[in-house]
């Protein structure tokens, strides 16, 4: 509950400097209106924009604080509580998962063969024409641990990230204050992130016959290093 609300106030900024850029890749794809699924929806700061756009939403969260939060900002939108990997993608327009979801081993079943199946299912759910973006994390992330700090009016969150780079995971270990009343609450969270090469997901997505190119930015929001963003059309 604390992380969530302290992502919501405080780090939500990729999400919302790269909206503008991502409705101009759906615009390119012809897509100014439809149905939209968000993968890894967070706390609906994606959603209300698509939303605001005219666009039907249906968002998937595994963490049932995140999916409040989202419920609240959104209620045009509808939202569910599950593993992208357990979540039955209706037919639409367009998916995206964005701010690495792909990445999280928040569902210890994730890996290679578990993504492909995805893969395929979001194949099936979308039309000719249909758009599939999102964006992960790659190898090299952090060859060298990182640690960062941000604060807000109520709350301060400590962030390290460390990398095994022989085995293509990287760990972010996150210890987070809100306050309540008058006193800081203290809960720590360990996210296990399993990485990418977005060269190699490209090339499994043109394996199931999707048309894909790689992108470093959505619009004027460019990516770190190690940032990769993936747009795939169903031709």
């Amino acid at each position: 509950e604390d992380l969530a609300y302290i992502h919501d106030v405080g780090h939500t900024d990729f999400i919302r400097r790269s909206s503008p850029g991502l409705l101009a890749i759906l615009a390119q794809g012809g897509l100014e209106e439809g149905f939209v699924v968000n993968l890894g929806c967070g706390s609906g700061v994606w959603a209300q924009k698509l939303v605001d756009k005219g666009f039907e939403v249906r968002g998937q969260d595994i963490s049932p604080s995140m999916v409040k939060l989202a419920r609240q900002r959104v209620p045009e939108a509808r939202f569910d509580v599950s593993s992208f990997v357990d979540f039955e993608i209706p037919p639409c327009d367009a998916i995206t998962c964005l701010g690495e979801g792909f990445n999280y081993l928040l569902d210890k079943r994730v890996d290679r063969k578990v993504l492909k199946r995805m893969f395929k299912r979001a194949w099936q759910a979308l039309p000719s024409g249909g758009l599939f973006v999102f964006d992960v994390i790659e190898p090299g992330i952090a060859p060298k641990p990182t640690k960062n700090y941000r604060e807000g009016d109520d709350w301060a969150v400590l962030v390290e990230l460390s990398e095994d780079q022989r085995r293509s995971r990287a760990k972010r270990r996150i210890v987070s204050f809100r306050q309540v009343g008058k006193d800081y609450r203290r809960t720590e969270e360990v996210h296990d992130l399993r990485l990418y090469k977005g060269t190699e997901l490209a090339s499994e997505l043109r394996e199931i016959g999707f048309r894909v190119r790689l992108v470093r930015s959505y619009g004027s929001q460019h990516f770190r290093r190690g940032h990769v963003g993936i747009v795939a059309r169903k031709p």
